[in-house]
């Protein structure tokens, strides 16, 4: 069984731009306490963040840029220390090392020279 008729009713028409604008006419010429029209301020509100947007942007990428500048310098300056540092730590290590079995060889000495005996 076909039907060409569909099986819930159509809707109506959809409002014409007359329509909607009557709608809209009463929200525009709310007072609110004596104030301007709510729309009238709400467009303002976006005027103005959307002035302050484009700024903003900027700002941001900026401030992001010169994050991303630190980071890459700090890592390079990461990578080019840690061979000295690496180093260093070794040689002091060493150093050390050096210096405990310098101070023990004395004591070692003689206890072997009393154990001789």
């Amino acid at each position: 069984m076909h039907t060409t008729e569909p099986h819930i009713p159509a809707a109506s028409r959809p409002p014409t731009l007359g329509e909607e604008l009557a709608e809209l006419d009463p929200i525009v010429g709310t007072v609110f306490v004596a104030g301007p029209p709510v729309l009238l301020m709400w467009a303002g509100t976006v005027l103005f963040a959307l002035m302050l947007a484009g700024p903003f942007a900027l700002l941001v990428t900026f401030v992001v840029a010169l994050a991303a500048a630190a980071a890459v310098v700090a890592l390079a300056g990461t990578i080019l220390a840690t061979p000295y540092l690496l180093i260093r730590h070794f040689r002091l290590r060493l150093a050390k090392r050096r210096d405990v079995t310098e101070a023990w060889a004395p004591i070692a000495t003689v206890v072997a020279e009393r154990t001789a005996r």
